[in-house]
């Protein structure tokens, strides 16, 4: 957990409680704490969660206590944490992560810690015990009389917010690697193991994108629209235009946020299936001598769309004229060839969708023609002044402060596509398309887009007849999938599945039974 690996990790996600262990240390409630929790006895245990007491040598078990525990498991007393294994062996818990502490003092939360437990909670009856409990760092603290409708809602089978398999065009599941990476030590941005995790996070997208070490990367904490802007007011030099290729939403993003910057904008479109033509780029660049640079969007997701980014590059470079590219969704899935033979000066990305690290890092990686360029355009923003980022990384500093947990995350996501090799992430990409394009085409739903503009991650098909989207969202959901709706003119009459982050196609498989279930007509009652 959490890689989707299987047929069934949805079903199991959607169905799991978070917790099925709860213990408590003897001699560490008060009788009255013990009622109380009793009270939630009923309703927890038949959720399937079992109660444990961790009994130290030379102790009896009060009565509260063994009215309230099911299982009574020998172990030194807290902060050691051996008792809490013992539970697990006893209750024949497997996973460390689903076993849950109580405690009203330092030494058990501090032995709920050491064991790993996925869930720690501090009771706590005053303001003054309740500040004590702070510096064990808890998850909650709570009375007890409370911890009812905290399992209900942190850690029941039925709680609300819980582990589902995404389909929808990122953020995507990534892997524990990553989960566990975001969590590393606190860190001053001004500090060199900050730039010396930054240079490394440039070295390997760079190596991702085969660009050459003359490449400049511009790390931004946002998403992925932040890239966008960055770059779109970078390019363009004062009273010259912006060429926009628009055929989808993101498009039409990237027009909005230059006319914003007060950049006049030159449209070439096509509908949301249809790849931009490099014929009408070029047209449009010989009527209009003062378009400075031509934005086009690697993979448009309103459709799962792929335009033909090195074709419309060579006509703007021809010209002399800058390219800018949004790779949000493409970078790590995509075939593109190595960056400094595109001709592409821009290229806009972020952590949370084909790397498979989690949302908040956004990047721009930037060709020496780029770099000039970003020199001779004056900042039309203050946050997004990328020629800033780039004097203070020859700094080894950061002008503003960075999404350091984002960052880690980034690395560990790098990393971990570097031990799977960048040919096998994208070979996994095709595969799970395939699966997709054929499992929906067998159920008479095939793809909106021509096979061969198709992406490796993003499908658009239509909606079963007489369906209506957000009932088909909610049968999924309740089996542990979630899909993404359509957009733009065809947002009533489409919905999208997106094949990213750590999926297998087995799961998959998973996704297109409950499918078949959610689309099925619903028995006819009995008369």
């Amino acid at each position: 957990m959490p890689w989707a690996e299987h047929r069934d990790t949805a079903q199991r996600w959607a169905s799991e409680r978070a917790i099925t262990l709860w213990v408590i240390f003897s001699g560490d409630l008060s009788e009255s704490d013990l009622g109380t929790l009793r009270e939630s006895k009923a309703a927890v245990q038949e959720d399937g969660a079992i109660w444990a007491l961790v009994l130290p040598p030379n102790r009896a078990a009060s009565t509260p206590e063994l009215a309230l525990a099911e299982i009574i498991s020998p172990g030194p007393a807290a902060p050691a944490p051996f008792g809490l294994f013992a539970a697990l062996q006893q209750a024949g818990v497997e996973d460390v992560r689903q076993l849950g502490v109580m405690g009203a003092s330092r030494a058990v939360l501090d032995a709920a810690h050491r064991a790993g437990a996925g869930a720690i909670v501090g009771l706590a009856t005053t303001p003054e015990a309740r500040r004590t409990l702070v510096l064990s760092q808890p998850d909650v603290i709570i009375r007890p009389g409370e911890f009812a409708a905290l399992d209900a809602e942190r850690y029941a089978s039925d709680r609300a917010h819980r582990e589902r398999v995404l389909l929808n065009p990122g953020p995507a599941v990534v892997s524990d690697r990553v989960h566990r990476a975001v969590s590393g030590p606190d860190l001053c941005h001004r500090e060199p193991e900050y730039s010396d995790i930054l240079d490394t996070v440039r070295a390997r997208l760079l190596a991702v994108a085969g660009a050459p070490d003359d490449w400049a990367m511009v790390m931004l904490a946002g998403s992925g629209t932040a890239a966008l802007e960055g770059m779109t007011g970078a390019a363009v030099r004062p009273g010259r235009k912006l060429l926009v290729c628009q055929n989808g939403i993101y498009g039409e993003r990237v027009a909005t946020i230059a006319r914003r910057l007060g950049i006049s904008v030159v449209m070439v479109t096509a509908n949301d299936l249809t790849p931009i033509d490099p014929a009408h780029v070029a047209a449009a660049l010989d009527a209009d001598p003062e378009i400075d640079a031509v934005a086009v969007i690697h993979h448009e997701t309103t459709t799962g769309l792929l335009n033909p980014v090195v074709e419309i590059t060579a006509e703007a470079r021809k010209r002399g004229v800058l390219t800018l590219v949004d790779a949000i969704s493409s970078l790590g899935a995509e075939d593109l060839p190595p960056l400094a033979e595109t001709g592409i000066d821009f290229l806009a990305s972020t952590s949370n969708k084909c790397l498979h690290g989690l949302p908040g890092a956004a990047f721009i990686l930037v060709s020496p023609r780029g770099q000039e360029r970003i020199a001779d355009v004056p900042p039309r923003s203050l946050y997004f002044d990328l020629g800033n980022y780039l004097q203070a990384q020859e700094k080894r500093t950061v002008p503003f402060t960075p999404a350091i947990p984002a960052l880690y995350g980034l690395l560990a996501a790098l990393e971990e596509l570097e031990d799977e090799e960048l040919a096998n992430r994208q070979a996994l990409y095709r595969a799970r398309a395939d699966y997709l394009d054929s499992a929906f085409t067998e159920m008479g739903l095939a793809a909106r887009v021509a096979p061969q503009h198709r992406s490796r991650s993003v499908r658009s098909f239509p909606l079963p007849e007489g369906m209506a989207y957000d009932t088909l969202h909610d049968r999924l959901k309740a089996g542990g999938y979630i899909i993404y709706a359509g957009l733009g003119d065809a947002a009533q009459t489409t919905f999208r599945v997106c094949a990213l982050g750590a999926l297998t196609v087995e799961a998959l498989e998973g996704f297109v039974d409950a499918f078949k279930q959610a689309i099925a007509p619903e028995p006819a009652l009995a008369v």
